[in-house]
């Protein structure tokens, strides 16, 4: 049977019309490419302070830094300028504008090139989301085009206007690497997208359409231009008022480079690597970014003095003695100085810390029984070290010795020798046993290694860790593990570990010898950089030939670390711990305090370390550090152990001829030279006879004079000792690094003195030759007066 064309036309009009619905409904409601729509937040990495504010923004597995705004949250004010940006009738059209196309059509084709898309905001989204799941372009712009719209069509159907706009203003590039309005606000004004003005809303609406083009940072002018004329298109369609617009015009806008990014860059960079396995969005520091700021404005202020000094990197760490936290972290004095590699940090880069560990050797001995009223000489000695034959020969900052220290006076003066006297009393071994108990990771070699010079910081240390094993002194002498970080994704990290370092009665000597400002006045002087109007124990290091200065103290609340150096191990000119380092530490530690306590106390209260049960205060000798006896001159009083009272003084003795000393034996040939064998007025009198050299025979009655008579009258050099080996001191200037050349026998007149066959000095009865070490092996003699002459050879390394 055949068909007839009306027929025909009655069953194909109804088809065609079936295939045009079919058709439209594909368009809108087919299917999205797969997982189109498993848009995830990959926000950026966000390291906050302690209190919540950015440090640190680091991008995402994209390259971009974003932040996420959920739907609903979008400003009206952002949505509207928006609009004006990229689609006026975005509430109207269903994905596509036909208005807009052909406009961008008409204005190609007389361009005679592509110049305008006429894309949709939801035709942006759709290539948005095209581009996260790595999905190529379509080739040619039109068939990429056609693909945008088609799934703009059918985003339409599927998600409301609110949620598509949303996804826009997350997804969106905002330029300099920035994903989302809401990142972009914080990284061009440093604040939340909701507190935007007029004036900054339409500065970022006017950044999407070409980033590049529109960057402010380089074409400053175009972005003006672009936000007057999205005001404008406001006003015009009463989405802001008259007065808003005029005021949005007149507004000066203040960008930030966003720097907070780079807050404290070698601490992000160290939490970063420490919580990289786990992949957190948001990590919660220890960090106190007020404080932070604050030490970097304090390094800035000391530039000028730093330059003079030949400075040109600065480390500081600060940590919170209760808990461990690190409050303030900087790691070189200026990141981007590369010229100084200001990349480096400091904090964590060993180096030799001079006298600043000394107090650990004294913390050993402390632990051994010893106490601050132990008597230590000061006086030219010299000891053995692991090499045979060879004697190393300490010497003090300034070249002097003072002969009996008491152990508090040598650790707050800092002396070199009598801390060597005092490891080598308890040994090397434990002091270096002690000090890999506090923490430092760097004391990799043996005891023998090190040597005496362990005590007088010739080992590697990181300024963290001793920062660290300081603040266990401030603890009572419990040991707090540092950590960086106190939340992950808002799950709290465990607290700190603890162990017991040393004794709470070594923790209290040791602080309350370091915060005594008198006790160490005889070499520092008093108003210093350690001094402050409330209690810190501080103390100072130089390293060896003046390429470190140290400054570290602590009060109950903090500790204070500041290294002052240059990476590249050139010395510093007329720096020490006190004047390169110092300064910056008494800033910083006023700060901190400040930041800690909320106020700087103005008078010293309460010990940092309360003083335990079992220490009392004694009275004891100046001198002796024993029990004062009625003859001793100057008396001190003194934390001692809470024992039955030991001896008396056994040095000091009235006679009839006035006060008698009685030296031990390692003190007699220091007393002899500074004039201290004579008689001197008892206590209350107001004379005394001058004597011989004495030793006692007994306390009770007359001593007698004993005179040191050599049986061999032939000139010979007895200072030097023949073959002598000298080891040079690192940590002292060569100024301070001389030795005695001493005589005896022959011609009691004047000696001349030779060192390998130059003249060195000549001597008399009341004069001293001495002579600056130099490296090698050399000859030394000396003539007398008749022409007799002695010789001795010494080695000097």
């Amino acid at each position: 049977m055949r068909i007839g064309v009306p027929a025909m036309r009655r069953y194909v009009r109804p088809a065609a019309i079936l295939s045009v619905v079919g058709a439209l409904v594909w368009l809108r409601c087919g299917p999205l490419p797969a997982g189109l729509l498993d848009v995830e937040q990959e926000p950026s990495t966000v390291l906050l302070d302690r209190h919540g504010e950015r440090l640190y923004e680091a991008r995402a597995d994209d390259g971009l830094r974003g932040e996420w705004i959920e739907d609903g949250a979008v400003p009206p004010l952002l949505e509207r300028a928006t609009l004006a940006a990229e689609d006026i009738r975005f509430d109207w059209h269903a994905g596509v504008d036909p208005l807009a196309i052909a406009r961008a059509m008409t204005r190609n084709v007389r361009a005679l090139q592509v110049r305008e898309g006429g894309s949709t905001i939801t035709q942006q989204v759709a290539k948005l989301l095209l581009a996260r799941r790595g999905q190529r372009p379509a080739r040619g712009v039109w068939r990429a085009k056609i693909g945008e719209a088609v799934i703009a069509l059918r985003l339409e159907h599927r998600l409301s206007k609110q949620q598509i706009l949303a996804l826009y203003l997350n997804l969106a590039p905002y330029g300099n690497q920035i994903q989302g309005a809401q990142r972009a606000a914080r990284a061009y004004f440093g604040r939340d997208l909701r507190t935007l003005t007029v004036a900054e809303t339409a500065f970022l609406a006017a950044l999407p359409q070409q980033p590049g083009r529109f960057n402010p940072w380089t074409h400053p002018e175009r972005v003006a231009r672009r936000q007057g004329h999205l005001i404008a298109v406001m006003a015009a369609r009463h989405w802001i008022t008259a007065e808003d617009a005029s005021a949005a015009r007149a507004e000066r806008l203040i960008l930030s480079r966003d720097a907070n990014a780079f807050l404290a860059p070698h601490f992000v960079a160290r939490v970063r690597r420490e919580v990289a396995a786990e992949r957190p969005r948001r990590i919660q520091t220890t960090l106190d970014a007020s404080l932070q700021r604050t030490v970097q404005g304090i390094i800035a202020a000391e530039r000028a003095t730093l330059v003079a000094h030949h400075a040109d990197n600065v480390a500081v760490a600060v940590m919170d003695n209760r808990t461990g936290d690190w409050l303030a972290w900087e790691g070189s004095g200026d990141y981007f100085d590369t010229a100084h590699g200001g990349t480096l940090d400091g904090v964590i880069s060993p180096r030799q810390p001079g006298s600043a560990l000394k107090p650990f050797t004294y913390a050993a001995a402390f632990e051994r029984g010893l106490d601050p009223g132990h008597v230590l000489a000061d006086v030219p000695s010299q000891f053995a070290t692991a090499e045979t034959g060879v004697l190393y020969r300490p010497r003090n900052y300034d070249g002097r010795f003072r002969g009996p220290l008491l152990a508090r006076a040598a650790l707050a003066g800092s002396e070199n020798v009598p801390a060597v006297a005092l490891a080598a009393e308890i040994g090397v071994p434990t002091v270096a046993r002690l000090l890999r108990r506090a923490g430092f990771s760097t004391l990799d070699r043996n005891a023998a290694h090190y040597g005496l010079g362990l005590t007088l910081g010739n080992a590697e240390v990181r300024l963290d860790e001793l920062v660290a094993g300081y603040a266990a002194f401030a603890r009572g002498g419990d040991r707090v593990t540092p950590r960086m970080v106190l939340a992950l994704d808002g799950t709290p990290r465990p607290a700190a570990a603890t162990e017991r370092l040393v004794s709470l009665r070594t923790a209290f000597w040791i602080t309350d010898v370091l915060s005594d400002a008198d006790a160490r006045a005889y070499v520092f002087g008093r108003g210093g950089s350690l001094e402050f109007p409330f209690t810190v124990a501080a103390k100072t290091g130089t390293s060896q030939s003046y390429f470190d200065n140290w400054a570290v103290g602590y009060t109950a609340e903090v500790t204070v670390g500041v290294w002052v150096g240059n990476f590249d191990r050139t010395p510093l000119r007329g720096s020490s711990g006190v004047t390169g380092a110092g300064p910056i530490f008494h800033a910083v530690m006023l700060a901190a305090v400040q930041q800690a306590r909320g106020f700087v106390p103005t008078e010293r209260a309460a010990p940092i370390v309360a003083p335990p049960a079992d220490v009392q205060r004694a009275e004891i000798c100046a001198t002796s550090g024993m029990p004062a006896g009625d003859a001793c001159p100057a008396r001190v009083m003194e934390w001692l152990p809470a024992a039955p009272t030991a001896q008396r003084c056994t040095w000091h003795h009235a006679s009839d001829e006035g006060l008698v000393t009685v030296w031990p034996d390692v003190f007699r040939e220091w007393a002899r030279q500074n004039g201290r064998m004579a008689h001197t007025p008892l206590p209350g009198t107001s004379a005394g006879l001058v004597a011989t050299p004495i030793t006692a025979r007994s306390a009770s009655v007359r001593l007698t004079a004993a005179i040191d008579q050599a049986d061999d009258r032939a000139l010979r050099v007895t200072r030097p000792l023949a073959g002598a080996i000298f080891l040079l001191d690192p940590t002292l200037r060569p100024e301070f690094q001389t030795i005695a050349l001493v005589a005896a026998g022959g011609d009691p007149g004047r000696h001349e003195w030779f060192v390998d066959g130059r003249p060195i000095g000549a001597d008399g009865s009341e004069t001293q030759v001495r002579w600056p070490l130099s490296r090698g092996r050399h000859d030394v003699s000396v003539v007398d007066a008749r022409g007799h002459v002695a010789r001795t050879t010494i080695d000097v390394r």
